[in-house]
């Protein structure tokens, strides 16, 4: 099995690393900017010690690789795409790892179809320094299967989600709604918490509403109670905003939590359901849509 990489950036070295302790040892790669004076440096030595051999262009590793990774940032991931679609070939297992949106994971798809190839939208979900090539990855689009049944005997942990292009990447760009948006609030909570020297009983009392619960028994209860309460938490998080205000903190994530109360309180949502606590999250979303 001989692997190619283009683009040989962190995911690419990583994973690459990973894979040689599993013993494969016939690696191909290509980096834009290995003429670089100085970036070009830093891939040829990553390259070195993950066993890697660099190749002259793009077109080289899509020749010699079974399994084609391409790994470069979003927008260049259509370019090359078109670059490298006269060497692509039946059967060729073609890995899109970058961070594109699932519609330009679609058209990449759409370009490639008639060439036989195996696609993947591989969308990765971890720290790569962390897992290497055991970050865990999902995985969509008519090569989904293939990619998992050839790397899973080497270390890879990948979930497929459908034969769907574009689907993974959903699955990782909405997941980080939750992820990103909750380091932001994680934030400003400390920030506040270490201006009025109380982070240790913040943190404490937060850790008692969470600590131990299932995820999904969260999203029930916090998306239904929001709903029914929306007016009213709205004006806490009002005098949340003045707190932090008060004391000179920048607080975005709050004022958007508080912007979201306020449109869920437009849809009236006691009145809907007439006195009766909803039970779970999705009765609130099929209100709102």
């Amino acid at each position: 099995m001989k692997i190619g990489f283009i683009g040989f950036g962190e995911a690419a070295y990583c994973i690459s690393l990973g894979l040689r302790e599993e013993g494969i040892h016939d690696i191909v790669a290509y980096d834009v900017m290995v003429t670089h004076p100085e970036v070009g440096k830093v891939i040829e030595n990553r390259a070195a010690e993950a066993g890697v051999t660099l190749l002259g262009s793009n077109a080289e590793v899509v020749r010699q690789a079974e399994l084609l990774f391409v790994a470069v940032p979003s927008s260049y991931a259509m370019d090359v795409c078109n670059e490298i679609y006269d060497d692509l070939r039946v059967g060729q297992i073609y890995a899109d790892v970058s961070a594109s949106t699932p519609t330009i994971k679609q058209q990449v798809w759409g370009r490639i179809q008639d060439k036989g190839v195996l696609f993947v939208d591989a969308a990765m979900l971890g720290s790569l320094p962390l897992d290497k090539h055991k970050v865990p990855i999902m995985a969509s689009g008519n090569g989904a299967e293939a990619l998992h049944e050839t790397m899973t005997p080497y270390g890879m942990r990948i979930t497929c989600a459908s034969d769907k292009a574009g689907d993974a990447s959903a699955i990782k760009l909405i997941r980080s709604i939750f992820m990103k948006g909750l380091a932001g609030l994680m934030l400003e909570m400390l920030q506040a918490s270490e201006h009025y020297q109380v982070s240790d009983q913040v943190v404490k009392s937060i850790g008692k509403s969470l600590d131990g619960i299932a995820f999904q028994s969260h999203l029930d209860r916090l998306i239904t109670g929001t709903a029914i309460h929306a007016k009213r938490r709205a004006a806490e998080i009002k005098g949340s905003i003045l707190l932090c205000s008060e004391a000179g903190i920048d607080c975005p994530m709050t004022v958007a939590s508080k912007d979201k109360h306020d449109l869920l309180a437009s849809y009236e949502f006691p009145e809907k359901f007439h006195g009766v606590h909803p039970k779970q999250w999705q009765e609130i979303l099929s209100i709102m849509k």
